[in-house]
């Protein structure tokens, strides 16, 4: 004969048991969609991958699948400029795990897209806090590019000599380049910086189109037209934010200088800021009513604003 106590052992042993094998499962179950939703991703089929990693989730097996579900999710919407799903994501990954720093710098990039500035920096920040243990030159370049986007030229500049320090045995071109950009943006020569990357295979043809401009350019180094000459370089050699700290100080003290108000109309276009391109571009039309270049750019404003 059993006792009640023997019975409530067992019932007890069961229980656990039962709850044993269903987190078990739990983790088996979530970790094979997990997976599955990985190979699709890795076939380019992301609007499957979703699913899968949704399943992930949802079947909860632990906080790392859910947090790596998330992450997965996020960069899909991210990489299809869903940015306020992968926002949406990433903050539900960081509730996860707060200590892991792959989500704070997917969401700094997120809000660097959205150009909320402060948000960016505030995350590449945590997330260089959150791998405090680990150098991590393509995170604090990403910062360094944050500071740019934000002018704040001085603060990256110091930040991407450090870098460079660290990789004296093994220059970062892109350090390297964008160095170099910032001393063409201050002095506008062509600096050493260049010189030791001219004949890298990805900066050749921006090299090739600073060279050409800088053939052109005067002794007259504070002039308005050098100052345009300039920015359109930086947007021909795909670097808006350079053109946009560049020409901001030529329309504010030469409000009547047309080319200036159409490279900043360019500017904003190439960074998908339309109400800020239109508004740049609209200030050129005030100036010249008739040029037809001003009119084609105010129409694919539109259409391009619209299509949002």
């Amino acid at each position: 004969m059993i006792s009640k106590k023997q019975k409530l052992f067992l019932l007890t042993l069961i229980i656990f048991l039962s709850l044993f094998l269903f987190y078990k499962w739990q983790l088996a179950t979530s970790n094979y969609y997990l997976n599955k939703g990985n190979n699709i991703y890795d076939a380019e089929n992301f609007g499957e991958a979703l699913k899968n990693y949704k399943y992930a989730e949802a079947i909860n097996g632990n906080r790392d699948t859910i947090y790596e579900a998330k992450i997965k999710r996020a960069e899909i919407f991210y990489d299809h400029w869903q940015l306020d799903k992968a926002e949406k994501e990433l903050l539900e990954a960081i509730n996860e795990k707060q200590n892991n720093y792959k989500a704070y710098e997917i969401l700094g990039d997120v809000y660097l897209a959205k150009r909320e500035f402060a948000k960016s920096k505030n995350n590449y920040n945590q997330a260089l806090e959150s791998n405090s243990n680990k150098i991590n030159n393509k995170l604090n370049l990403k910062l360094a590019k944050c500071l740019i986007a934000n002018q704040e030229i001085d603060l990256a500049f110091n930040m991407l000599l450090d870098l460079q320090k660290e990789n004296l045995k093994n220059d970062d071109n892109e350090i390297l380049y964008y160095l170099g950009l910032i001393n063409l943006d201050k002095n506008v020569f062509y600096n050493d910086y260049f010189k030791s990357i001219e004949n890298s295979e990805n900066y050749r043809n921006k090299i090739i189109e600073i060279k050409k401009v800088l053939e052109i350019y005067d002794d007259q180094k504070n002039s308005a037209y050098n100052a345009v000459l300039i920015a359109d370089l930086y947007n021909k050699i795909g670097e808006p934010y350079f053109a946009i700290n560049r020409i901001n100080a030529v329309t504010k003290n030469n409000p009547g200088y047309r080319d200036a108000w159409i490279i900043l109309g360019k500017s904003n276009f190439i960074i998908g800021d339309y109400e800020k391109s239109l508004f740049a571009f609209e200030k050129a039309l005030d100036l010249d009513s008739d040029n037809l270049e001003i009119h084609f750019w105010i129409t694919s404003v539109k259409k391009s604003s619209l299509s949002l």
